[in-house]
């Protein structure tokens, strides 16, 4: 088996970015995935705060149209996010940045000023779906069986996971669950399997609800879930190419 993608959301529910290699650190995601938020002023999240549900943040799931922002993380924390009608640029380590993202945010979903975001960052545990496990794996041969039910291609971002890897016997890394996994130099320890939600309906590029993934699921394996969680139990670099390894 073999890493073939490494992927992060430096703001949760914009849009991904691409990487060749990163480095995990026990008790951490992938650095900068999820560090940021978008929260609801009447949420419980706050900056470095503690774990919260996704409830309390504006997100894909309730927001289609947050697929249609191109969010590009620069040096540092500066960044640029375009649209349709957005081409925004700043720096989310300034209260300026923080508040050109948000505003921008907003315009384009056309929040009323009530409801108006603002830009949270997390410490060393960013704002992930889930309290355990903070490294998201996806099993392509699991996908790619998905596409075979559904009679269709599905681009594998729209299910917002981690490490992507090959060679595994599909749906084979649900039973990973309570075991270890070396992942380059890295060993992983998997927590649970994701269950998956309506925002895996929508299509990353076009912000289109265009496929019922919760139900293909259900039809193929009377569940819906679909990759695993992991926690960090030994750090070290990741690559793409790189070999995993149920221990």
């Amino acid at each position: 088996m073999k890493i073939t993608r490494i992927l992060r959301y430096p703001v949760k529910s914009l849009s991904v970015e691409e990487l060749g290699e990163t480095t995990l650190t026990p008790g951490q995601g992938l650095p900068y995935d999820r560090h940021w938020a978008l929260a609801k002023p009447d949420g419980d999240a706050d900056d470095a705060g503690t774990w919260c549900k996704k409830l309390n943040f504006v997100v894909l799931v309730k927001q289609f149209a947050l697929a249609t922002l191109d969010f590009r993380l620069g040096r540092g924390a500066a960044f640029t996010l375009k649209g349709a009608g957005v081409d925004v640029a700043g720096d989310l380590d300034t209260a300026d940045g923080r508040a050109a993202l948000a505003d921008a945010v907003t315009r384009h979903l056309d929040l009323p000023p009530e409801a108006a975001p603002r830009v949270v960052e997390a410490g060393d545990f960013g704002y992930f779906d889930s309290s355990r496990g903070a490294v998201a794996l996806l099993n392509m041969d699991s996908h790619r069986d998905l596409e075979r039910v559904m009679g269709r291609g599905l681009d594998p971002v729209r299910f917002r996971m981690n490490l992507l890897f090959d060679g595994a016997d599909a749906w084979s890394e649900l039973h990973w669950v309570g075991k270890e996994v070396r992942v380059g130099e890295a060993v992983l320890y998997i927590t649970k399997p994701t269950g998956r939600c309506p925002a895996t309906h929508v299509d990353p590029k076009t912000g289109q609800a265009d496929a019922d993934i919760l139900d293909a699921l259900r039809g193929c394996q009377g569940h819906t879930q679909m990759g695993v969680y992991a926690d960090v139990k030994q750090g070290g670099a990741v690559r793409v190419g790189d070999e995993v390894e149920v221990l």
